[in-house]
This record gives C-alpha cells, sequence and structure tokens, in this order.
C-alpha cells in the first residue's frame, strides 16, 4: 500500500523524520479527503483540483503510489477539463483508497515509535 524507501533515503533513515512525516499524514489526510468531498458534492471542481494536488502530494511522499495516481488523474481532468462527469465516481475510489492508505500508515508508525 505505502513504500517508504524514497522517505528513507530522503531522510537517511531518519525515524524521528520518518514519524513526522506520517503522524501529519494522518493528521492531515482525513480532514483533506472530508473537504474535498464536499468540494465534490457541491461541484466546485476549482477546490476539487486544490486538494487533489495537495493529496497527491502527500501521497507521492509516503509511497502511496495508488493514491498519487487516481489524485493525479483528478487534478489533470479538472485542469484540461476532460472528464468532469467521472469526478464523483474516481473521488469514490480514491477515499477508499485513502482508508486503507490511513491504516497502513497507522500499522507503519508503529515501527517508528
Amino acid at each position: 500500500m505505502i513504500n517508504l524507501d524514497n522517505l528513507k533515503s530522503l531522510s537517511k533513515n531518519n525515524h524521528a523524520f520518518i514519524r513526522e512525516i506520517l503522524e501529519v499524514y494522518l493528521m492531515n489526510t482525513p480532514k483533506d479527503v472530508e473537504s474535498m468531498e464536499a468540494a465534490v458534492e457541491s461541484g466546485d471542481f476549482q477546490m476539487v483540483r486544490y486538494f487533489a494536488h495537495k493529496l497527491k502530494s502527500s501521497s507521492f511522499t509516503i509511497g502511496f503510489n495508488d493514491g498519487f495516481k487516481v489524485f493525479q488523474e483528478i487534478e489533470h481532468d479538472i485542469k484540461n477539463e476532460v472528464g468532469e462527469e467521472n469526478i464523483p465516481q474516481k473521488f469514490t475510489q480514491a477515499k477508499g483508497l485513502c482508508d486503507d492508505c490511513i491504516r497502513a500508515v497507522k500499522i507503519e508508525l508503529t515501527n517508528y515509535m
């Protein structure tokens, strides 16, 4: 689900830094997903794009490649004004992936306590 190899390399395997990144992910992601959901429901595609970009970046940081890809697709579709009718379906997919990732991050975090 997640691959911390790049983060480990970047931090020179600094456990405190890795723990902090994982904790920030756990703190921010549920709020960002909730805000993105509200934007999807209201049809505010610019806010959807904002949160897709933000979540794409945090997904990349922790090696959450499936999340990175779907957030990248959402961001791309809105930026290029193509496939916007598919955004709710893609968001639902992204939300499910994030739920799974959050569980994986919680488990991984136990290795850095």
